[in-house]
Formats: C-alpha cells, sequence, structure tokens
C-alpha cells in the first residue's frame, strides 16, 4: 500500500517543462522531464491535515519559488531541502518579480533571509481534479546573464510562525539555460495528486 511519505514511489508526480519563449512567440522546449517532490511537501500536507483551525490555507499553499545556477543529480533526492546555489536578490534583476526575504526550512539549519519569488495567484491553476500547474515567468529583462540549472518550488509558512518559513516541496535540475534579453523563460511545472 502507498502513502504520501513514501516520496521515491509516491502517488504525488510531478513534471517541469522549461520553454524558451522568443520575441516573435516562437516558443523553443528546453527541458521537459519528471521531477523529484521532496519531503517537505510531505510535512506541509502533514501539518496542514492536522491542523486544528490556526492560521489560513495560504500557509500551506506552494507559492514560492527558487531559481539557482549549481543543479546537479546529487541533490536529485527527495531528501533535498534546498537548491544547490539559489539565486539572490540582485540575480533577479526584478521587473517582473515579486521577492520575499524570509526563512528556509530544510534538513540542514534553517537559513535565514533567503529570497524567494512570488508566483502570482493567477499562475496558479487547476488543471483536472487532482492537477495543478504553477506558472513562473521569467521575461526579457530578467535573470540576463545568469546561469540557470536548478528550480524548486516551496510551500509558504506550514509552522505558521511570525516570520515565514518555507519548506522545498518540489526540485528538479536541468541542462544549464543562460539567461539572454532575446527571449523569455516560461516554466510550467504541474504536480498531480
Amino acid at each position: 500500500m502507498k502513502t504520501i511519505l513514501n516520496y521515491e514511489d509516491s502517488l504525488i508526480k510531478g513534471h517541469l517543462e522549461v520553454v524558451k519563449v522568443y520575441n516573435d512567440g516562437r516558443e523553443e522546449v528546453h527541458f521537459s522531464d519528471d521531477n523529484v517532490i521532496t519531503s517537505g511537501l510531505g510535512y506541509t500536507l502533514l501539518k496542514a491535515f492536522s491542523t486544528s483551525g490556526a492560521g489560513n490555507l495560504s500557509s500551506y499553499q506552494i507559492s514560492y519559488f527558487q531559481l539557482g545556477a549549481s543543479g546537479h543529480s546529487a541533490i536529485q533526492i527527495s531528501s533535498t531541502g534546498e537548491l544547490s546555489a539559489a539565486f539572490g536578490a540582485a540575480d533577479y534583476t526584478t521587473p517582473n518579480f515579486e521577492i520575499s526575504t524570509h526563512d528556509l526550512m530544510s534538513s540542514n539549519p534553517m537559513t535565514n533571509n533567503a529570497v524567494f519569488g512570488i508566483i502570482p495567484f493567477p499562475y496558479i491553476k487547476k488543471i483536472s481534479p487532482t492537477r495543478v500547474m504553477y506558472q513562473i515567468f521569467i521575461g526579457e529583462q530578467a535573470c540576463n546573464t545568469k546561469t540557470i540549472s536548478e528550480v524548486g518550488l516551496f510551500s509558504r509558512n506550514p509552522n505558521i510562525s511570525v516570520t515565514e518559513g518555507s519548506y522545498l516541496c518540489a526540485y528538479r535540475y536541468f541542462n544549464a539555460l543562460t539567461k539572454q534579453d532575446d527571449f523569455s523563460i516560461l516554466i510550467r511545472w504541474t504536480i498531480e495528486f
């Protein structure tokens, strides 16, 4: 019998697609493959289902992301709690990102003042009764000259802490992509429960 806490064989699955979108509307799929659901999602669900009404639903939602530059297969495992080399605020060059700086909860000691991009609510869509798609749009002027090779989705604040504390819920590294101003990047991330 499978349970949601057995991450390697979990009923929860995810798929990541990284698409280059050129100024003329052309799209080029750079990467498309399954991702890893991490133990942070299990922890977030555990907290959501065991709550006694404290807080609200938004504390348990996946609403943050991080981009990084050093993704590799060694951290493509369910116990991963953080990106290998997450971007700082200056790396995003934020014309189209809203940024949040708060705690990152992981298997290592908590990281204070970690930088997260906020996924706008209209970019989170329920596409079937069991599937949710998260879209992260990296516009023409964002992250230019930065090499991107990893991405993570994070829950908001399942501990309902005064200072938000996010958990990594899904992770994927991919073939490095150096962002240029002649294209945008659209990351489509589907999680199926």
